[in-house]
């Protein structure tokens, strides 16, 4: 079962493409420009660059998957907004002292479907822990493990009340069963500081009830950023509640690299402690969309008596569609 969800995204991307060479038989290539990131979909493209290509495929593929659910819906609106993808790919390695072997593959794919409903999208990934409730600058793929096994599937519905509060609704599957969501995103923002709260409620049909809430203090420092941030889950079926705190120091001085400095304390559901210090230095390889990371880190966890591990995280992820 190892990979499965990454086998079923390639294997959308596969139908994806059949169908969209199908509906194209015999019929010039359009020219309509749709998406971003200097590639433009439904336009034939010249350059001979391999990256590119890949790139412009996986983009192409999404986009035409969007645009196909999006007109299912018979709707009168004669100019309605386009249908529009996006997402990321993430190939990770995580050697360590004690495993040489970790793989870390993720992805996500947000499908925006205006002709269902402007605030409406599907969302479809393989990281059960969602950003809403990871710690701002948290790294992932380090400390919990990794669920890329996992397939989630969630129709998402946003309403902005204004530029500081969101409503979020959800509802799919994930950890292997139904589940619905409920989360209120509220900030405060001025020169010297920002204060975020995010609390969410999830019930789950197997699980049971998950409220958990997240807050976020940042402080920006020249063209540099101090980030605190801490987080509480609680699943109804779990004895102790998973927390998580984090502090970090984000340094974006280039354009084309970032650099996160950071150390975590987490406990599981099992109520194990774990401590994690790393640097990570994310690269702008290509365009606006190909990123390399390099991430070195130290590991203390409780069930090995807190002995140091050391480990280091490579990345390579490329993010498709408009921004």
């Amino acid at each position: 079962m190892k990979y499965t969800s990454i086998l079923i995204f390639i294997f959308m991307l596969d139908c994806s493409f059949a169908s969209q060479a199908k509906s194209n038989e015999g019929q010039p290539m359009l020219t309509e420009k749709i998406t971003t990131q200097g590639l433009l979909i439904g336009e034939k493209k010249t350059s001979d660059n391999r990256v590119d290509e890949i790139q412009y495929v996986i983009d192409t593929m999404m986009q035409d998957t969007a645009s196909w659910l999006d007109n299912i819906v018979d709707n009168s609106d004669t100019n309605p907004k386009k249908a529009s993808a996006r997402g990321y790919v993430q190939l990770g390695w995580v050697p360590r002292a004690a495993d040489l072997s970790e793989l870390d593959p993720k992805f996500k794919v947000q499908l925006s479907l205006p002709r269902w409903n402007n605030k409406l999208s599907i969302v479809f990934d393989n990281d059960d822990d969602e950003e809403e409730i990871k710690l701002d600058y948290e790294t992932s793929s380090i400390g919990q493990g990794s669920d890329a096994d996992e397939l989630n599937i969630a129709m998402q519905y946003v309403k902005k009340i204004n530029d500081s509060l969101n409503i979020k609704y959800k509802a799919g599957i994930s950890r292997e069963q139904l589940f619905v969501r409920s989360e209120i995103k509220k900030h405060w923002i001025t020169d010297k500081y920002n204060i975020g709260i995010v609390p969410r409620l999830d019930y789950f049909r197997r699980d049971g009830w998950a409220p958990s809430i997240k807050g976020i203090f940042t402080v920006p420092m020249n063209d540099n950023i101090m980030s605190l941030s801490a987080s509480w889950q609680k699943f109804e079926k779990e004895r102790y509640p998973r927390k998580k705190i984090g502090l970090y120091y984000v340094n974006n001085n280039s354009a084309k690299k970032e650099l996160v400095t950071g150390i975590q304390y987490f406990r599981n559901e099992h109520s194990k402690e774990q401590f994690l210090v790393s640097i990570r230095q994310r690269n702008l390889l290509y365009k606006k969309w190909l990123f390399l990371e390099f991430e070195p880190f130290l590991e203390f966890k409780q069930e090995n008596d807190y002995r140091r591990e050391l480990g280091l995280a490579i990345r390579l992820i490329t993010f498709y569609g408009a921004n």
